[in-house]
């Protein structure tokens, strides 16, 4: 007979479906009131952009983001339609990783989630990081089913998941790469030879695309970013980073948990040889330069599934995420609450993001006084002033800077010949005006008729100087761009050669006299006699000078070296 002061298995099952819905439906709603309440992040005004753009790729991330975006602003106006499928994704995310721990104690696995502040904070970001995260807890569902029935269906399912997590971001290849290490003997079964077919084939729009611009993701990701020479904090601050994104009171306890956990089954080991692998990899990038803490953020779905099963067999320690909690929860209170208040940015946070757009796009809008608006070297600032001004806008990127989707955007033709007026950061650029603005001071200046070659792309080469200092120079035009650079032939712009010096020195702008529209032909090809140089190897790329005073970026990065022979 059941003891009657011993709760049934049914009371027990409807609390626990009780505590679920309560849970999930505060966790949707409160994150709900924060992404309508919040204003935008930089790079989720940057993402916006790519929504009015819709294509199988952009300079910087897969397309994820920008459909997502697409279809909330479809549906709801302001951040709350940006926001509101990764809201729906973030919570969904949270239901994923339930399912793949299967906790026994609910309680337990909800108080890691919680002590968890990115999953919170970050829960609102229309960044590509969620899409990520959502699409790699989905990965290992699909995954488990996959190693387990081996059938049609569980292998065209895995395909597709594996697309679609490749399309949110490309950090998603390692869950996949460290997954195969984890399980070699996968890849005999002539099913996984399905899977990769069919996923390939999902992702190659996206190939495709990157192919007929010229690969812009992957010269930028591994060649095109400068680093400045190494210090310890790059190290230093991604190690603590790592800790603040697993959870500010707790990361230490969870990541260590985690990683003392014994796998039980294959999805495990997969989850466990993945947390090792991400983070060994990123550490190390360290030492090369500096890495995101954030680029780490699809592990939490390993990391919440493999600490609670090590913390529900370890009863002590788990008492720590319960004693830490409601410091965890009052700490996010106070960031919601300080995001949401329509107040001056604190002075001791180097960057606000989410204060004073309206006022900051108010300002320079009345400064332009119904003017075309160009910002320098600021995708950022160009869609921000875009979302919340109304107006289109476009960012021009100098040697100062790097290049971005604005590079590829049809707005830099539509400005040709027109009087606009251009803002850059005070001090970067030769700009005469200003104007005050709720977040920064900005140079400004109008100008009569605006010439730009953005667009415009040459391929060269390493470049290797003699003794002398001469180098010999081919040039022509890059990915299918003639049309583009017919026009720009028409305005004769002068090839500048610009050369990147280590550490924090200017680059320096060498004009080479040679103007495009001279030569009968694409190719251009000639001699050229360099400045003295002291090191031994620079980096370089090709600019076009326009109307602006510094050169737009129009080439990937190159070598430039000394000659093992004259």
């Amino acid at each position: 007979m059941m003891n009657p002061a011993m709760p049934s298995t049914s009371t027990n099952t409807q609390s626990t479906r009780q505590l679920r819905l309560f849970f999930y439906a505060i966790w949707f709603l409160v994150t709900l009131v924060q992404a309508a309440g919040t204003e935008l992040f930089d790079d989720e005004a940057y993402y916006w952009v790519y929504s009015r753009f819709l294509d199988w790729g952009y300079f910087d991330h897969p397309p994820m983001i920008a459909v997502l975006i697409k279809l909330g602003t479809a549906i709801l106006p302001g951040e709350l339609g940006l926001r509101f499928f990764i809201v729906l994704m973030g919570t969904a995310t949270i239901a994923l990783i339930e399912y793949l721990t299967q906790p026994k104690d609910i309680k337990l696995f909800f108080a890691i989630v919680l002590n968890m502040a990115v999953l919170q904070i970050g829960g609102i970001i229309a960044a590509p990081d969620i899409p990520l995260l959502f699409f790699t807890a989905l990965f290992f569902i699909c995954y488990q089913r996959f190693d387990e029935k081996n059938d049609f269906i569980s292998a065209i399912s895995l395909a597709l998941v594996i697309a679609l997590l490749l399309y949110s971001k490309y950090h998603g290849i390692l869950i996949i790469f460290f997954t195969i290490i984890s399980n070699p003997s996968i890849l005999t079964r002539w099913k996984t030879l399905l899977v990769i077919l069919l996923s390939v084939g999902l992702f190659m729009p996206h190939v495709i695309w990157q192919i007929l611009h010229g690969l812009p993701s992957i010269n930028y990701h591994l060649f095109e970013r400068l680093s400045p020479p190494y210090k310890f904090s790059f190290t230093a601050d991604f190690v603590l980073g790592q800790l603040l994104i697993a959870g500010p009171l707790v990361g230490w306890l969870i990541i260590w948990a985690a990683l003392k956990n014994r796998y039980a089954n294959a999805t495990e080991k997969a989850m466990y040889w993945s947390l090792i692998g991400t983070y060994g990899l990123f550490f190390l990038s360290s030492f090369r330069s500096r890495t995101e803490a954030n680029w780490t953020i699809l592990l939490m779905a390993p990391l919440i599934v493999l600490s609670y099963q090590y913390l529900s067999q370890n009863t002590n320690k788990a008492k720590w995420i319960y004693r830490l909690l409601p410091y965890s929860i009052a700490l996010v209170l106070l960031v919601r609450i300080y995001m949401i208040l329509d107040i001056q940015a604190l002075k001791f946070m180097p960057k606000d993001e989410f204060h004073k757009n309206r006022e900051w796009a108010a300002a320079i809008k009345k400064k332009a006084n119904g003017l075309p608006v160009v910002f320098t070297n600021s995708y950022q600032r160009a869609s921000k002033y875009w979302f919340y001004a109304g107006d289109t806008s476009f960012s021009l990127n100098t040697h100062r800077y790097r290049r971005s989707n604005y590079n590829f955007w049809p707005m830099e033709e539509q400005l040709q010949g027109r009087r606009l007026m251009i803002f850059g950061s005070m001090g970067a650029t030769a700009l005469k005006d200003s104007v005050q603005t709720p977040r920064m001071l900005l140079a400004a200046e109008a100008t009569d008729d605006f010439v730009s070659f953005g667009a415009v792309q040459l391929d060269g080469g390493d470049l290797y100087r003699d003794d002398k200092g001469f180098v010999n120079v081919a040039l022509k035009p890059g990915y299918g761009n003639r049309q583009i650079m017919e026009r720009a032939m028409a305005k004769h712009p002068e090839i500048i050669l610009i050369i990147y010096r280590s550490g924090k020195q200017d680059p320096i702008l060498f004009p080479t006299g040679r103007i495009v529209g001279h030569d009968s032909e694409y190719e251009l090809n000639f001699r050229l006699q360099l400045p003295p140089l002291e090191e031994k190897k620079y980096t370089i790329r090709w600019g076009l000078k326009g109307s602006f005073s510094e050169p737009t970026i129009n080439s990937r990065t190159y070598a430039l070296k000394r000659s093992v022979t004259e």
